[in-house]
């Protein structure tokens, strides 16, 4: 773009700066307050009078630093403790950093307001504008991030937002205009279409520490993503910025109007193939591509899959069709309480097994149920959480995992169960080495099947139970069977099923 520099923001020292000072002279200890602390001193630089604009974007600048320092030590810790999000010290946590961002957000986009009004001083800032522009567009993104590690809708606000600070940076031309934002160089276009494709990335499907995996991810591949007025090859997406739609999938002979704007991963799709691989082959690791940190190197490949999938040319169709059905369910959460739930019903006793949740299940397939749950209730769920699920006037139950979550309103969530089978039996274990006793399993009869042709079949068992070069018995039905170890097929929250060969019928 010709006419724009490079614009770079090395950190900024307080030092010498009276005002910062000023706003800066206590801060309390605890990380959470200190946040707080620094968004109130971002709304007191945003009403203090008599200020020229560059010292209210160095005063910005400092305070912002030191914000997104705080912010990144609170969000290792709320990651850290993802499977609690309900806990009142993680609801502190995401309250704090989600305050803090839409104030962050709200005071850049003061600033360019004041640049918009020729407010005094603005002629001395026009090299620093990009920079202004690129904060208030990460600040959305990363506000649009804890939304959904929350598993909430996005604020309709965003998009006016992100609509509106686009329409201006097309009207100036400063799309390709460089940035360094906090430690990394960028576009006011890769900021721009972050926000979008994350949103175009289904990830109220994800765990919160995979939501911000897939937000990094996204970061990486951003330089491939690309804008356009009018549809273009690998641009599956689109989003209105004259009215401040939602962005959605593009549909061939939807109506397109003049604030249309066309965006997609174009090339990305390929990059994910190859990082994929070269991860496989560990020729690259997750530093290279911005993941530092991070070790499980099949969890980074899983997420990008998450996201090759739902960045394709068309639209995932569900394997089974849902059918609306309003009815309601017993719910047990977690492994070792349904479990303890399952025995009590064999033995016709409910002793100390886990009293049932009763949650309304509003549709109903063959794979699973959507179930709706009060906010209270279901602020305290996570992605990937097991369930054991019994149907109304039913003695069967059903286990399954959570795969959605999302805030439907203030009242109540909308809760995606994938059952992993209906009508599971308990069955024992021994090994046969002495017949020892090793414990009780689940089952699947949603694979027999499948597995009787091959003689195989699926177990439900604790997570760590599955031991590759250990021959059990199974006691199932009065008749015992000699099973072989094969692999692990899933493992999850205090779970993994295992599939087994069946051998013969044990002596």
């Amino acid at each position: 773009m010709a006419g724009i520099k490079q614009t770079t923001h090395q950190k900024p020292s307080l030092a010498g700066d009276t005002n910062a000072q000023r706003l800066t002279a206590s801060r309390p200890v605890d990380a959470v307050s200190q946040l707080c602390a620094v968004g109130a001193q971002l709304d007191a630089i945003q009403k203090e009078r008599g200020l020229r604009l560059v010292e209210r974007i160095d005063m910005v600048g400092a305070a912002d630093w030191q914000g997104a320092e705080l912010a990144s030590e609170l969000q290792a810790r709320f990651l850290a403790n993802g499977k609690e999000t309900g806990s009142d010290h993680q609801a502190r946590v995401w309250e704090a950093v989600s305050s803090y961002l839409a104030r962050v957000e709200s005071v850049y986009i003061f600033l360019v307001r004041l640049f918009q009004t020729y407010s005094r001083g603005w002629a001395e800032v026009g090299d620093r504008l990009p920079l202004v522009i690129a904060r208030a567009l990460r600040a959305t993104a990363q506000r649009m991030k804890w939304m959904r590690m929350r598993y909430r809708p996005i604020d309709a606000d965003a998009w006016e937002t992100l609509s509106r600070l686009w329409s201006y940076v097309e009207d100036k031309e400063l799309a390709r205009a460089r940035v360094m934002v906090y430690d990394e160089r960028s576009t006011l276009q890769r900021e721009f279409t972050k926000p979008l494709m994350f949103a175009m990335s289904a990830v109220d499907s994800l765990p919160p520490a995979e939501i911000d995996m897939a937000y990094r991810l996204i970061s990486h591949l951003a330089g491939r993503f690309e804008v356009h007025r009018h549809a273009a090859a690998g641009c599956f997406f689109v989003m209105d910025i004259d009215q401040w739609t939602e962005p959605d999938r593009y549909r061939p002979g939807s109506i397109v109007r003049l604030g249309s704007r066309f965006f997609g991963p174009a090339d990305a799709v390929a990059d994910i193939e190859t990082i994929s691989a070269e991860l496989a082959a560990g020729t690259i690791c997750s530093a290279d591509i911005g993941l530092k940190g991070v070790t499980d190197l099949e969890l980074i490949i899983d997420v990008l899959a998450h996201l090759e999938r739902h960045w394709s040319a068309t639209r995932r169709v569900r394997r089974e069709q849902r059918r609306p059905i309003f009815s309601p369910v017993s719910v047990v959460l977690g492994y070792a309480p349904t479990m303890a739930r399952i025995k009590a019903n064999y033995a016709a006793d409910a002793g100390n097994a886990v009293k049932p949740e009763r949650w309304a299940v509003a549709n109903e397939s063959e794979a699973g149920y959507g179930a709706l749950v009060p906010t209270k209730r279901g602020k305290k769920l996570h992605v990937g959480q097991f369930v054991g699920v019994q149907p109304a006037r039913s003695r069967v139950w059903a286990v399954g995992i959570i795969r959605r979550l999302l805030a439907q309103d203030s009242a109540q969530y909308y809760v995606g169960i994938e059952l992993l089978g209906r009508g599971v039996q308990l069955v024992d274990l021994s090994k046969r080495s002495g017949r020892e006793m090793s414990g009780t399993a689940l089952l699947l009869p949603s694979h027999i099947g499948d597995s009787l042709a091959q003689a195989e079949l699926n177990l439900l068992l604790p997570r760590g139970a599955f031991l590759p070069d250990e021959p059990l018995e199974m006691s199932v039905y009065d008749t015992t069977y000699s099973i072989t170890p094969l692999m692990v097929l899933e493992a999850g929250d205090g779970f993994e099923i295992g599939r087994f060969r069946i051998n013969d019928r044990a002596a």
